[in-house]
């Protein structure tokens, strides 16, 4: 069935379901089920969508920030997450900034990758990780 035919398919006719979480998989799963037809009802117990992908409101001593809790996802499931970001219509060369990988320490140990095509990058970064033993960075 297309979008188009669904969107004509009387409520009564139409399978239904009901998605638990609206973060990425919850919309990744609405998304495909709408476009096959299905009625959807996706149900989310915070105030507002996003799962883990949704930006936080702190308070800090120079006022109201607003950060970004999603990062960790586009690390996790880079490939799907960039694909759902295309199929529903965002760019995500417009909407990301994209910088190389940092993961520093306060006192300057840890990981830094070059701007470097991957896997360049995440080999130069682990060799020349500081603060790392040389097992440690094998392990890695």
């Amino acid at each position: 069935m297309s979008r188009d035919s669904a969107k004509h398919t009387p409520r009564a006719a139409q399978p239904r379901a009901a998605i638990l979480g609206g973060g990425w998989a919850g919309f990744a799963a609405a998304l495909a089920l709408a476009r096959s037809g299905w009625h959807i009802t996706l149900h989310e117990a915070a105030r507002e969508p996003g799962g883990r992908a949704r930006g936080m409101d702190l308070d800090t001593p120079q006022g109201p920030l607003r950060v970004d809790n999603g990062q960790h996802i586009l690390i996790g499931a880079y490939t799907e997450s960039l694909r759902l970001m295309r199929e529903v219509g965002v760019d995500p060369e417009q909407a990301l900034h994209r910088q190389p990988m940092a993961l520093p320490y306060i006192d300057g140990s840890g990981l830094r990758f070059p701007d470097w095509p991957a896997p360049l990058d995440a080999l130069a970064g682990i060799a020349t990780a500081r603060g790392w033993s040389l097992g440690e960075r094998a392990a890695l």
